[in-house]
Formats: C-alpha cells, structure tokens, sequence
C-alpha cells in the first residue's frame, strides 16, 4: 500500500484521492473509474508521489456518473450528454440571472431619471 493515498492541500477542491479511496467514496469499482476515464467523463492527475488521483469535483462527478449510469440505466455515452447538457444548463442559467441583474439595474436608473424629469416638470408649471 503506498505511504500516502490521499494528498492534502489547504483547498479542500484541490485534494485528491488515489483511485482505490476515490472508488470508495464513490461506491464504484476502480475499474469503473478506469472505464470513466477511458470514456472522457472524468480527468486523472498524477499526484505527488506519483501515482494517478481524482480531486474532490471528480469524485463528486463520480458519484453522479454511478447515479446515472446504475441506478437510471444509462449508457456512459448517455451519460455523456447528460453532464455536457447539464453544465450548458448552468451556463444558461448564470447568463440568464447576469441579464437580468442588468435588467434591474437599467430599470433602477430610468425610474431615477424619470423621477429627476418629473421634478423638473414641476418647476417649469410654477
């Protein structure tokens, strides 16, 4: 068993877990995680001392994958869809709420002016 199977940093997104941890924490095989890699689902990094490692996301994503694929009856390329649809859901929806903070704002700044004009109007009936 190698001397450290998990490397720690003081950014718990960037701990990594060697596949064997990694697989328990996401309840699926190492060949499974192999498969996962093979199939572009997820990205191994070598770790200090060498050996190949998930970060926390990956494991995360992991889990989801092993959802997706065992409990709904996914194939892996399904699977694939499903994330690559699911992050271009999230990107729509921070632009979506990116609009319409702008939105707010740009309405905040006519009712400012319409206020401004409104007491001018005021002053020229006097």
């Amino acid at each position: 068993m190698p001397k450290y199977p998990i490397a720690i940093s003081c950014n718990p997104l960037e701990t990594h877990f060697e596949y064997r941890i990694a697989a328990h924490l996401a309840r699926v095989s190492e060949d499974f995680i192999l498969q996962c890699e093979r199939e572009e689902l997820i990205t191994s990094r070598v770790m200090l001392h060498g050996v190949k490692g998930l970060c926390s996301a990956d494991v995360n994503k992991l889990k989801l994958i092993r959802y997706l694929h065992e409990d709904m009856g996914l194939a892996l390329e399904a699977v694939d869809f499903v994330l690559r649809y699911r992050q271009q859901i999230k990107l729509m929806k921070s632009q979506i709420h990116e609009m319409k903070q702008r939105l707010y704002q740009k309405e905040q700044e006519h009712q400012a002016e319409i206020l401004t004009l409104c007491r001018r109007l005021e002053k020229l009936d006097r």
